[in-house]
Parts: structure tokens; sequence; C-alpha cells
């Protein structure tokens, strides 16, 4: 495969990221106008982060591509390694500050999803990349998660792994390795609004996907923080917003706007809807890629 579409792949994960945070407004979360609610990151900050991940997300696409003939559980053994160093990367690149472990591993394996159906000639269809996707990670939460259960809680263990001991929530594996079911609905929702209400901006279009997410997402990072209390707060204060109207009416858009200014005041930070939006952002702009036979994208 042409190196030209596989930087091109990288390029569609990063500006997702970028998509994703560039809206407003986003309750708790950083944006180019607001810092964010828990823990103070700044724009400049996340930007940073979004383009160190370049270098994982190109790595993702090509082991996708030339593991094509392996089982997939067998090609997840060298995409471990290529997320540890992402993480790294996103680290040094952000002066420690963050490290974007959920957004590297459900986009890490999309990108590597789409070298995979590239490969294989396929169609980047959300379902095909959904069920790829899920492919590389079969058995995860059986082989990482099931044996933490009965074990107490420590700082040694992750965010997710935290969640998953104390309420079994099963977080960025369990979205993968269902097919990505909340992304793609995501996904399919950007697109409908567009289609229907396309007199709105994307950003106030994403703005309104994202609260729908915040409503059914089983956010493992706000669980661990804040228990399973935010997070229930979180879902019933976004179901709220959306019965009034959510970004697609004035009543709707004033409660957005409350939502946005009482998380900032308690310090909540949505953070795992943020990654569920970025991938929905990603699935969508890669819809529209085929590679031809000279290794060209159309």
């Amino acid at each position: 495969m042409d190196n030209i579409f596989i930087f091109n792949v990288a390029r569609r994960a990063v500006s997702s990221v970028l998509n994703a945070v560039s809206i407003h407004p986003r309750p708790g979360l950083v944006t180019p106008l607001e810092k964010d609610a828990l823990d103070g990151t700044e724009f400049p900050t996340f930007l940073d982060g979004a383009m160190g991940m370049f270098p994982c997300l190109v790595n993702c696409t090509s082991v996708g591509y030339e593991t094509e003939e392996m089982k997939p559980e067998d090609a997840m053994t060298l995409l471990c390694p290529v997320g540890e160093q992402g993480e790294r990367e996103v680290l040094q690149a952000t002066r420690g500050r963050l490290a974007f472990k959920g957004t590297l591993f459900l986009i890490g394996l999309l990108a590597a999803a789409t070298g995979r159906l590239i490969a294989q000639r396929r169609n980047l269809t959300p379902m095909a990349l959904g069920l790829t996707g899920a492919a590389f990670v079969r058995g995860i939460s059986e082989r990482e998660l099931w044996p933490l259960e009965g074990k107490g809680e420590d700082e040694d263990k992750t965010a997710g792994e935290r969640a998953y001991v104390l309420y079994g929530i099963d977080g960025c594996r369990g979205e993968a390795e269902r097919g990505f079911p909340l992304t793609l609905r995501a996904a399919n929702l950007l697109q409908n609004l567009k289609d229907t209400h396309g007199h709105l901006s994307l950003r106030e279009r994403a703005a309104h996907v994202l609260i729908h997410i915040m409503s059914e997402n089983a956010d493992a990072s706000l669980a661990a923080r804040g228990g399973i209390d935010e997070l229930l707060k979180v879902q019933g204060t976004a179901q709220d917003v959306l019965a009034a109207g959510g970004m697609l009416t004035p009543v709707g858009r004033e409660a957005v706007a409350e939502m946005d200014r009482e998380f900032r005041r308690q310090g909540i930070s949505p953070r795992g809807s943020a990654v569920i939006l970025s991938a929905a952002f990603f699935v969508l702009s890669l819809g529209g890629m085929r590679l031809t036979r000279s290794g060209q994208e159309e």
C-alpha cells in the first residue's frame, strides 16, 4: 500500500480528534474557549497531544495492512506495543499532562481495521470497520478484566480497571469488543443530522451528538474518578437536556449551556464520551476512501 494512503488514514484520525475537541459547548470538557473542568488542561496542550498521536496511528494502519494473513488476535500482539509507544509519545508531547489511552485504543484499532480492510480490498463501511476492529480484541475482557474480579482497588490499576473492579464497567475494552456499537450509533446520528438539520453548523450538530453519547455511555473514567453517582448524574442530566431539545431548539441550547456551567462548577469532565465522538468522526471520514491500483487515494 502506498505510504501516502497510510499517512492519509492517520491524518484523518488526528483530524477527527481535533474536530471533536474544537466544538463548543462541550460540557465540562476542554474546548478552544474553556479549560477542562477536572484538571485545567488547556486547548494548546490538547492540540500537542493530538499531534503526538500521528506516528502511532501511522503504525497502527501499517500493522493492520501488513498482517492481513494473520489471525486478528495475533496481530493484536503487534498492536499492543505500538499503542504503548504512542502513549509515551503523547505524554512527551504534552509534558506529562495527557496520555490519550482511550483515544489511542479505540482510534488505533479503527486505523488497524482500515489497513486490514484495504488489504482485503473491502469497502470501509461503518459496520465493516466495527467488526474488524472488534476481531483484533476478541476475548480482551476475559483476559484482562475478568481476572480482576474480587480484587481490591489500588493505585496501580488504570481508570478502566478500577471502574471494572468497582462497578463492572468495561469501558473502551467493551466498546471495542462488542463492535463499537455506541461509536457507530454516534456516527449514524452525525450523518442523519447533516441530512435533516443541514442549516445547523457542524459544531452544533456535533455538540448535540456528544450529549446523546453522554446520555447512554457507561463512562469508565467518570466512574473511576467520581463514582457511580457521578456517572448517573451525567447520564441523567444529558437525558434531560435531550428532552428539552438539545442543540436543536433554543430551550435545549440553554439547557446545554446550563449543563456546561454546572459541570464546570463541580469539576465533571466526561472524557470517555469525547473519545467516542472522536471515533465517530473518524468512522465517517473513512467512508469515502478508496485505493486505486496505483496505490493512490481516490
